[in-house]
């Protein structure tokens, strides 16, 4: 009698191990592989939530409703990376024995978001404190245009208002911005030809924003209508724009709070919603409606309408409309990405930078 052949046991449990040990060796491409899908995928995400967050914040200021910033402070994940593997089989004496193998693997992510309200300090220090004029600088030697600069960042200079009753709700009469505009398209030409330089002044009062024109300009009729806009008595290719200098021009900041108020004015409402006075209607002096566009026209344009667009930059359902800001306005999208760097720049300490310009006083 042939002797019993006994099952390959070990052979077995060695196929059976196969797909483990195969997927524990791989287990190290996991985190670079959650890295490579994961980073991209949250990147846009906050970018995406945080532009819907101030679009809704600039409709909430337009239908005098509470606003409310929720930054996320922290996005920490988890993996969980699980692999199992199984074994399976028969004996027969007279045929042989048989076996199969199995194995799996899969991983759970499980993330975790903390919201942060902006409140309190931060609240006040963020988007209640006048801009740092140093922020203005800043954003100057980034590369923004003057003009754009100041008629978000501005509220007066010297004796030019901008709009500065629109730094807050809506005003029933339209704010006066003639002068400032008029200034700020002069500085907008200058600064194309490269003949203006804005720079800061370090002084015993800490510091102040100074205008230089270049030299070449002497006698350009554009930079003497511009200080007689300003108020100076004649025509200047150095403006220091403080008032504590002698000869110096005024210069108001608005806080960031201002600035989302006055650019909140480009938020265009539902008629019904005019009618029914959900919204402050500004009205010219013979009654017709004002047209905000004059002011916030190339800064900031919100549509509406009552289904979802289908090619928006950003959009926000509120109010049962949908609110939101064209992929191919460019003039609005570039306003949301400043404003973005302003929020950044008002939570942290700011340094001075750029040109320093060594000004006698009483030039």
């Amino acid at each position: 009698m042939r002797p019993m052949r006994r099952p390959r046991t070990s052979a077995l449990a060695a196929l059976a191990l196969a797909p483990a040990l195969a997927l524990g060796a791989g287990c190290h491409i996991t985190g670079p592989t959650s890295i490579k899908t994961g980073r991209d995928n949250y990147n846009v995400a906050i970018q995406q939530t945080n532009n819907e967050q101030l679009l809704l914040n600039l409709v909430r200021l337009r239908y005098r409703d509470t606003p409310l910033f929720l930054e996320v402070s922290s996005v920490t994940t988890n993996f969980t990376f699980e692999v199992g593997s199984g074994a399976g089989g028969t004996i027969n004496p007279s045929a042989g024995s048989t076996g199969t193998v199995s194995g799996s693997v899969g991983y759970t992510e499980k993330p975790t978001v903390s919201y942060v309200p902006l409140q309190g300090q931060r609240f006040v220090t963020q988007l209640l404190s006048p801009l740092d004029p140093r922020v203005i600088l800043l954003m100057y030697h980034s590369g923004w245009a003057i003009d754009r600069i100041l008629r978000i960042c501005v509220q007066r200079l010297g004796p030019l208002d901008n709009a500065s009753r629109a730094s807050g709700p809506t005003p029933d009469s339209p704010p006066d911005h003639a002068g400032f505009f008029e200034a700020t398209t002069i500085l907008r030409n200058l600064w194309l030809e490269g003949a203006v330089e804005l720079g800061y002044l370090e002084d015993d009062h800490g510091g102040a924003l100074v205008l230089q024109i270049d030299d070449a300009k002497a006698g350009d009729p554009a930079v003497a209508r511009l200080s007689q806009l300003l108020g100076l008595p004649e025509a200047r290719l150095t403006v220091v724009l403080s008032d504590r200098e002698p000869g110096g021009v005024t210069l108001v900041p608005r806080s960031l709070m201002a600035a989302l108020f006055y650019l909140s004015q480009g938020v265009e409402v539902p008629v019904r919603d005019r009618r029914e006075g959900r919204v402050t209607v500004t009205r010219d002096t013979d009654g017709k409606d004002f047209l905000w566009s004059k002011i916030t026209g190339g800064l900031m344009r919100v549509h509406h309408q009552r289904t979802e667009p289908s090619d928006a930059y950003v959009a926000v359902r509120y109010r049962g409309r949908w609110f939101y800001i064209d992929d191919g306005d460019l003039d609005s999208k570039s306003t949301f990405a400043l404003v973005s760097q302003l929020f950044e720049l008002q939570s942290g300490e700011i340094k001075a930078s750029g040109p320093m310009l060594t000004i006698p006083v009483g030039s």
